[in-house]
């Protein structure tokens, strides 16, 4: 009868080892949750954070502020807006970079003066989307934002010097000048 006592206990012990396990098990996957879910608020708030960091870089620039912005670091995401948008890592001129530094002295034009040119050569309204894709096509060495692009309308528009229309849910944007009589035809 000893042997079958023993394998009583060993029985026993095991039945409690799979009882903790499950609890460990259980509250592991608790855990978690919990963490994800802190994660995914984090995330939202650093989405958030960054788009807000966007739009006041724009802002500034479109107001003729053109400080560094080495005090400020960039926090990078796993799904940025740049790598939605299919931009590539280490394209030349991103901030931060000695080919930055250099773009900015040979370029002497501003990204509020290449959307405010951009405007001004069209003879129909335009997305900011449209805008921000065909300055980008046109000056492939500048790393251009949609979001950018939009606060620089906008910065526009509060100088009067373009306009703002909506067709329902979309918003067009054109210069306050007359379109130029002489355009190639695209």
């Amino acid at each position: 009868m000893d042997v079958s006592d023993g394998a009583a206990q060993a029985d026993g012990l095991v039945s409690q080892y799979i009882a903790r396990v499950e609890q460990d098990l259980a509250h592991n996957a608790e855990e978690q949750e919990r963490i994800g879910r802190e994660m995914e608020g984090l995330q939202q708030r650093l989405d958030a954070l960054q788009q807000d960091r966007g739009v006041l870089l724009g802002v500034r620039q479109a107001l003729g502020g053109r400080g560094t912005d080495q005090a400020l670091p960039s926090m990078p995401t796993a799904a940025s807006e740049e790598t939605a948008q299919g931009e590539q890592a280490d394209v030349p001129g991103k901030p931060g970079t000695p080919q930055t530094h250099q773009a900015c002295k040979i370029s002497k034009l501003t990204l509020v003066d290449l959307v405010y040119s951009h405007l001004a050569g069209q003879s129909e309204p335009r997305s900011a989307a449209e805008v921000s894709t065909d300055i980008a096509g046109a000056h492939p060495d500048r790393r251009v934002k949609a979001t950018v692009v939009r606060s620089t309308l906008e910065a526009l528009v509060a100088q009067g010097r373009a306009r703002r229309t909506k067709q329902g849910r979309s918003v067009f944007y054109s210069s306050s000048a007359p379109a130029k009589a002489t355009r190639s035809s695209s």
